[in-house]
Formats: C-alpha cells, sequence, structure tokens
C-alpha cells in the first residue's frame, strides 16, 4: 500500500507538479471530502497533519535534550577543554554584542592583536539571524549562552533534515520515521560530534539540508514559478548559513548543490538545472553580501591566503582512518584521539546507518539513489585527501579545492548516508512483500562484511599493541562495541526482511537502535566537568589593577590561566590573542620574529604590562619587574621599557620592497624610539623634535590626536595597517604610510593638527546594498506566494450558528 503523502505547505514554498512523476500529493485531489465529523468539529486534515509533523520533531529535540543532559542541567560544559567556544567565539560574540547594543557596527577589533578586522573576519558572525537575536534579547549574556546556541544548532540540523527528507518526494514523501531516523543520523555524525566545540561550522553545516532541498524541488519544479520560489529558498537557506562564517563549510555546501545540479543536467538531461543553480548562488551571495564581500576584500591579507595544497593534506583521513567509520572509539575520539594523524572527523554516523543505505540501493537502485551513492564515495575520498588520486586532480584543476580542509568533505558523505539510511528504512518496511531472494543474499553479505570489519579491526589491534600496548584495552571495547551493534542492526534486518513485526513497531526500534548507537558512543566526547568561565578573570584582583589604570597601552597575556581573548570583554587592549587563520598576515610575521620580551620591536607595541603566571617569570626581571601579586592565578609585570603607542618621529627611510623593511626593522642599529622605515611617503633626517600628543577619541572604528609638533615628523601609531584605513588631517584627506612592516604612520607639517583615522571595510556599502535587496525580493517573493495561495483571502466559517 502506498503511504499517504502529505507536504507542509507555506506563502514561500509553492505546491507544484514535479517536472517528471506526474500530478503531485502537494495538490489536493478533487475527490477528496472530509469525513463529516471534521466538518462539524471544524478540525481540519491539514491541522491534523501539522501536529503528526510536529510530534517527530518534538522526539528530535528530545533525543538533543537526553544526548546534552549534563550540560542543559548545569553539571557540565562544552566543549572538553574549551576549546574555540569559550577562547573564541565567546569573547567575539561578547565584543559584538557590546557593539550593536551601543550603536556601533564593530568593523575593527581594537581589542586583540594590536588591532584586527572584526567584521571582515567572517567568523565573527555578526549578521547571522540567530547570533542577532542572542546579541539584541540577552546582550549580556554568560558563557552557557554559546552552549545554547550550539545544542540549539544540533536540533536545528536534525529538523532541517527532517523538512528536507519529508519534501524532496512531494508525490510519494519519506515515512515520518524515516524521515526522523535521516535526521538523527545527520545531526549526531561525526562533524557534529567533533566540531562541538566550533559553533561556526555546525551553524553553517547545519543549513547544508534546506538549501539541498530548494535546488532539488526548483529542478523538479514543472512551471517555472515554482521552480523561481524553490531555487530562491535555496538560496536564502544557503546565504543565511553563509552569515554563520564558516567559508569552508558554505563552499561545501556550495559544492554539493553544484554536484547534484550537473548531475541533473547530464544523467537526467534537466538542462535548466544549471541556470536555477546560477540563481540560487546569486540570491545566496546578494542575501549573505553584508558579510561576504567586507570578508573577500580582507581574505588575501590574512594567514588563510598563505593556505596552501601541502598545508591542506596536513589535514586528510588517512586510508586506516576508516575504522572509524564503524568503530569510532578504536583510535579514541576527539580528547582521547592517539593515531599517529592530525585528529579530523572520521564520518561516524552508526552502525545501523550504513546497513539501512547498503538497503537503499538494494530495494530502490533508481537514479535519486544512485546519485547520493555516487556522491557519497566522491566526497569519501576527497576526505582521505592525497591518499588517493581523486583530491589531487580536483586540486590541480581548481585554486579553491586547496585552502580546504579534507577531511571536512565527510560532512557531505554523512548527508548522503543520512539520506540513503532514511531511504532504506522507508523501503523496508513499506512494501508488504515476502522476502525475494536478493534481500536474502544482501541479509548474508551484511553478515559477511561485518565479519570482515571485525577481523580487520582484529588484526589492526594486533599490530598495535606491540607498539601502543596501554591502547589496547581501548581497542577491544571499541571492536566489541561494533560486533554489539552490528549484531543488534542484522538482527533488526532480519526481522524487517521477515516481517517480523509491523512497520511501525520495526521503524521505532530501529529509531531507538541507532540513538543508543550514538548517544553510548557520542554523549561524553566533548563533555567537560570544569567550568571553563574562571579564565575570564571576573573580579579577580589583577583584573581590577588593570582597570584601575585606564589608557590604551596594551597586555601581553602569557598565563595559561587567562583566557587570550579577555580584552574583549573588558574593553582592555592585547598584542596577542588566541590562534585566528584570518589574523593579518603581516602582523603575524612581525610577533613571530619580535625577539625577547623588552627588545625595541617588543616594545614599540606598547606594551605596558605582562600577564604572568605564578612560578617563572615572562621576561629579564630587570625591565619585567613584578607590580601585583595578589591575584591567586597570575602575577602581573610592567614593562618598564614599554614605549608609548602614539609617537611623532622625525626621522624617517623609505624602502619601498616589503621585504627589506623587514630586514631593516631587524637590523642593529633600527631604533622604534628615534625613526621609522616606510614603505612610501618622505624620508626625514633631521634631529628629534618637540611634539605633544593628546588622545582625542579612540572608538573600535575611529581615532583622533591631537598634535602639535615643532618641524615635520610622522605621526606613528603602533596598531595594525589594514589598507582600508582611511586618514585626514584637519578634515584633509592624508596618506596612511605602512610603517615598521606592519603599523600606520601619517606626515605632518609643523604645527598643530588633528589626525583622523576611520575604518570602513571595503565591500561594506556594496553587502548592505545587495543584502536590502535580497531581503527586499524575498519578503515579496513570500507575500506573492502567500496570495497566490490563498493565504490572504478570507475563508468562510465552516461552523454552523
Amino acid at each position: 500500500m502506498a503511504r499517504p503523502a502529505f507536504v507542509l505547505q507555506s506563502g514561500l514554498i509553492p505546491m507544484e507538479q514535479t517536472a517528471d512523476s506526474g500530478p503531485s500529493s502537494d495538490a489536493p485531489s478533487q475527490a477528496h471530502v472530509p469525513p463529516p465529523s471534521a466538518r462539524v468539529s471544524g478540525s481540519t486534515p491539514r491541522r491534523e497533519a501539522v501536529w503528526r509533523e510536529a510530534l517527530p520533531l518534538l522526539l528530535l529535540a528530545l533525543a538533543v535534550m537526553i544526548f546534552f543532559w549534563p550540560v542543559l542541567s548545569g553539571r557540565a560544559w562544552l566543549p572538553k577543554g574549551g576549546g574555540d567556544s569559550v577562547s573564541f567565539v565567546f569573547p567575539m560574540y561578547r565584543f559584538a554584542a557590546d557593539s550593536l547594543r551601543a550603536g556601533v557596527v564593530p568593523f575593527w577589533n581594537p581589542h586583540q592583536y594590536a588591532g584586527a578586522p572584526f567584521l571582515a573576519d567572517n567568523q565573527s558572525g555578526v549578521f547571522y539571524p540567530f547570533n542577532l537575536l542572542l546579541f539584541f534579547f540577552w546582550p549580556n549574556f554568560s558563557y552557557p549562552a554559546i552552549q545554547l546556541l550550539v545544542i540549539w544548532h544540533f536540533f536545528f540540523a536534525g529538523a532541517a533534515m527532517y523538512v528536507c527528507l519529508r519534501l524532496m518526494r512531494p508525490d510519494a514523501p519519506t515515512g515520518r520515521l524515516a524521515a526522523t531516523l535521516g535526521a538523527l543520523a545527520f545531526m549526531f555524525s561525526d562533524v557534529f560530534i567533533t566540531h562541538i566545540g566550533n559553533l561556526n561550522l555546525i551553524a553553517v553545516a547545519a543549513w547544508l539540508p534546506l538549501a539541498f532541498l530548494g535546488l532539488h524541488r526548483a529542478v523538479r519544479a514543472g512551471a517555472p514559478g515554482n521552480r523561481v520560489a524553490w531555487a530562491v529558498g535555496g538560496g536564502a537557506a544557503l546565504g543565511i548559513g553563509a552569515l554563520a562564517g564558516h567559508g569552508q563549510m558554505t563552499f561545501l555546501t556550495a559544492l554539493f548543490l553544484g554536484s547534484y545540479a550537473l548531475y541533473e543536467t547530464i544523467i537526467n538531461r534537466r538542462g535548466w538545472a544549471l541556470p536555477l543553480l546560477a540563481l540560487l548562488a546569486i540570491f545566496a551571495i546578494a542575501l549573505a553580501g553584508i558579510s561576504l564581500f567586507p570578508a573577500a576584500g580582507t581574505l588575501q591579507h590574512t594567514l588563510r591566503a598563505e593556505f596552501d595544497y601541502e598545508r591542506s593534506t596536513n589535514y586528510a583521513l588517512p586510508i586506516r582512518a576508516l575504522v572509524g567509520l564503524a568503530a569510532p572509539d578504536f583510535y579514541g575520539r576527539n580528547a582521547s584521539f592517539w593515531g599517529d594523524w592530525l585528529r579530523v572527523e572520521a564520518g561516524y554516523a552508526g552502525i545501523l546507518t550504513l546497513i539501512l543505505a547498503a538497503a537503499a540501493l538494494v530495494r530502490q537502485p533508481n537514479r535519486q539513489t544512485l546519485f547520493f551513492v555516487a556522491a557519497g564515495l566522491v566526497f569519501l575520498l576527497l576526505a582521505l585527501g592525497p591518499a588517493t588520486p581523486v583530491y589531487p586532480f580536483l586540486a590541480r584543476l581548481s585554486p579553491v579545492i586547496p585552502f580546504q580542509v579534507p577531511a571536512r568533505y565527510i560532512l557531505l558523505f554523512n548527508f548522503c548516508l543520512a539520506v540513503l539510511a532514511a531511504v532504506g528504512l522507508d523501503a523496508l518496511t513499506a512494501a508488504e512483500t515476502p522476502p525475494t531472494r536478493r534481500m536474502r543474499l544482501f541479509l548474508v553479505a551484511v553478515a559477511l562484511v561485518a565479519a570482515g570489519i571485525a577481523a580487520i579491526l582484529y588484526f589492526r589491534r594486533a599490530e598495535l599493541i606491540l607498539a601502543e600496548p596501554d591502547r589496547a584495552g581501548q581497542m577491544l571495547r571499541a571492536i566489541l562495541v561494533f560486533i554489539v551493534l552490528a549484531a543488534a542492526g542484522w538482527l533488526w534486518l532480519a526481522a524487517a526482511i521477515r516481517r517480523a513485526a509491523p512497520p511501525f513497531v520495526l521503524a521505532s526500534l530501529a529509531l531507538l537502535l541507532l540513538f543508543v548507537d550514538l548517544y553510548s558512543l557520542g554523549r561524553y566526547v566533548e563533555i567537560d566537568w570544569n567550568d571553563p568561565m574562571p579564565g575570564f578573570a571576573a573580579g579577580s584582583p589583577a583584573l581590577a589593577f588593570l582597570h584601575d589604570d585606564p589608557g590604551i597601552h596594551r597586555l601581553d597575556i602569557v598565563a595559561g590561566a587567562w583566557q587570550p581573548n579577555l580584552p574583549m570583554i573588558e574593553r582592555l587592549y592585547a598584542a596577542r590573542g588566541v590562534y585566528n587563520p584570518l589574523e593579518l598576515a603581516n602582523y603575524n610575521v612581525y610577533m613571530g620574529a619580535v625577539g625577547y620580551r623588552g627588545s625595541p620591536l617588543y616594545n614599540v607595541l606598547g606594551i605596558k604590562y605582562v600577564i604572568g603566571g605564578k612560578k617563572e617569570p615572562p621576561g629579564d626581571t630587570g625591565f619585567i619587574v613584578p607590580v601585583l601579586d595578589a591575584d591567586p592565578a597570575v602575577t602581573v609585570y610592567l614593562n618598564t621599557l614599554s614605549l608609548p603607542r602614539a609617537m611623532v618621529l622625525f626621522s624617517a627611510t623609505v624602502l619601498e620592497d616589503h621585504n627589506a623593511v623587514f630586514e631593516a626593522i631587524h637590523s642593529d642599529g633600527f631604533d622604534p624610539a628615534q625613526s621609522v622605515i616606510l614603505e612610501g611617503g618622505r624620508e626625514l633626517s633631521q634631529p628629534p623634535g618637540q611634539a605633544s600628543i593628546e588622545i582625542v577619541r579612540y572608538d573600535a572604528n575611529e581615532v583622533a590626536f591631537d598634535v602639535t609638533i615643532d618641524r615635520p615628523g610622522y605621526f606613528f601609531l603602533s596598531d595594525v595597517f589594514h589598507p582600508d584605513w582611511r586618514a585626514e588631517v584637519d578634515g584633509n584627506p592624508a596618506v596612511i604610510e605602512v610603517a615598521d612592516y606592519t603599523f600606520r604612520a601619517v606626515y605632518l607639517d609643523a604645527g598643530s593638527h588633528q589626525v583622523m583615522m576611520r575604518f570602513v571595510p571595503s565591500g561594506w556599502y556594496a553587502g548592505v546594498a545587495t543584502t536590502s535587496l535580497a531581503l527586499l525580493a524575498l519578503i515579496g517573493l513570500i507575500v506573492h506566494r502567500a496570495w497566490l495561495s490563498g493565504t490572504f483571502s478570507r475563508r468562510p466559517s465552516s461552523r454552523r450558528p
């Protein structure tokens, strides 16, 4: 019997016939008449169906709550060891929230790395809708809010996958329980578990199902208007996801969509697939333009621009790591990982998921299934990096590929697995036919493959135990867990093939088995029982001491007891910060060669205080002297050789070659307190003069100083140079020169002047324009579709007087 079809309906999502499947169940049948009881009570089949759709979503929410209960109950924290969520995302989001609450769009971050682009660092996620809700409604949020965002995106990934699976085939929707299983497999897959501490990554990945749904339905729609509507919907999902701020996940989503459009064009002869993909991509770029355009202008100046093919292959899955698809704990997961390669995601999504995905190919070997099988295998090969010819081949074809971490292609493999698993469960529980010879052979094949995997794991353990005897118990447990889960999956498959229970019972057991699998192996992978908040030193004596000394001087945080990005929250200024792949490259090179604490190149940064540990001093105590030892976690040291961040220098040398400047500032005779090395401008050779400097304004995006000098000189500011900074002297445009390899300088004639510098990232105004237009177009389309569907028309009440 065919399952009754139901598709959610809204103003944006059109109800149409597919181009190749005849009338769609999206459209109501003329022969269908609601039963009298429904007409009398006022209830409608649609309302009842909506409740039926809500129940699986509630089940997914319950699964997420159970999975993260130690965190939700306040007994534990995410992720283990703090990770990026604590050290990077939390301070960044607090800075964004505080800035927006003050009415300032944070273009520049003056608090870390001697100044750095903020909005143009797309990891900031300033305009991501879920972040904006947090920023405006809970601006003084504490770290648990970040944890809730992580947990929310696990649920959102599952909900998006459920909706995708339910709406992919309007004429024969995937069953609710099958769609729920696919959602579980996707949202608890290894990419999400491994990157619990990387909120940006999982936030973007969570939008993949909806972006794919938009393109898929656009390609399959019959009417041109419906194609456009679905393509715009997919573009909206891709664009909103891009605003969360993870470039590679956005790239991977776009790559998957491109692969699907190409498949539909070549294999299914749908020539409109690529134009619809172009429409989707244009709309996504326009919608996310407010973030993408500034980021594009800054990327070339960051460390990421130097991320080449050789570096990318360091983050690939080696062949031996594929055991993680079956036994994720064999080499340990996350903090317990002990393999001899860099820890990356291995792609585990549950043993039953693998079995059901294979069943989909056996029971429904149609073109749609074959696409997900082929795509999954290709992306798995890409995840292996140089271990196969696929990744090197694509890297030669496209300059974009080498900038990606190969292992993360496993996300697309997991997405394909989740879709196939849902299709497989649907196929095994839908057809009321006796077991066929093919399915009996499939049952035998599953047993043989599982036995073969167990044997491989056993012999691999025997090889490793000689070098890693302490890991013998862990590997054995991983093998036993695989055997138990594989046996349970095989017994379920045998029961499904033999129709040993009603379809609902079989599907429910499959859901339970998969959740037990993913929960038992993933629930504690990234749980930490230690509160990470002491690293932000709230209320500590050292922090109070620093706040009692106002000014724009900088800190150098070298004590592990303090989070490196604490200054963003406390409105202090630091010379360093936590590692950021989008840090400006010139400054990173400068800091890497600055020498010892107290060296001339160190002192010109304006580092007045060094935050050290309680044991060894962070430098020569002849000039790095302790001034506060009362704090139980850190000792505050004074750098007695620190220079002011703003100076006037009357001697200047011009070297147009960037590398020559680097060599010059490291020469023995260079004194940054007396002269400056420029990459443009005019040379000065004169004795020092008199100068006075007063800070008029020092804000995130704009600084201003009153400067009086008795002879020509260069106003020098030890804030990092970026080509988007603009200067004015007494209201007239002035040139900012690159000074001492990475800082700023402005030429001044003798006299009194006001020097103002303002930062607006290139692409900002274009981004605002495209995002605004895209939002207007999206709203217009929603209203138009709602009008066509009759949402705004008045309908007579079905109740009788």
